[in-house]
């Protein structure tokens, strides 16, 4: 059953952009909203992109799994969780500009950012010292993690995430 996402964190814009910035992510959300969808069959019809697009809305819980039986097998299916956003955020110029520095920052430097974090946090570590280490805002190292598909949170604990 498909419903509203609220959005009220204004760090949760950055997933949203990310989410639906290429054609291949919107047809795979499409396909998504569609019916309940293989892994298989959006890797055969998108390749790569598409199997990353699908992890990554995974990772922001934009659709739900279920186990299905195919071919005497079961296999992870997809469907999308929502079909409508609803967007109500106040914030200060300053987060803004913080939001909005990771959420438009081009795939190099970010994937660069990435990276470095991914190999300073080893099995996790807590996301203020990763903030102090990188000189980064508290929101915009959340704003990295919410456009990553590497990283997470878990607590206060920045890890790495499991494929």
């Amino acid at each position: 059953m498909a419903q509203a996402k609220l959005i009220n964190d204004i760090t949760d814009l950055v997933w949203l952009m990310r989410a639906f910035d290429s054609d291949t992510k919107r047809e795979v959300f499409e396909e998504v909203c569609k019916d309940w969808q293989r892994m298989e069959d959006i890797e055969e019809k998108y390749g790569k992109e598409g199997m990353d697009a699908l992890k990554f809305f995974e990772k922001v819980k934009l659709v739900e799994t279920r186990w299905g039986m195919n071919e005497g097998k079961a296999k992870k299916e997809y469907h999308a969780f929502y079909s409508s956003f609803h967007i109500k955020v106040i914030s200060s110029v300053d987060m803004l500009q913080d939001v909005f520095s990771i959420a438009l920052m081009d795939e190099k430097t970010f994937e660069d950012i990435e990276s470095k974090i991914y190999d300073f946090i080893g099995d996790g570590e807590l996301g203020r010292e990763v903030e102090r280490h990188f000189s980064f805002t508290p929101i915009q190292m959340k704003c990295i993690v919410k456009r990553s598909a590497k990283l997470e949170y878990r607590g206060m604990k920045i890890i790495k995430v499991e494929n």
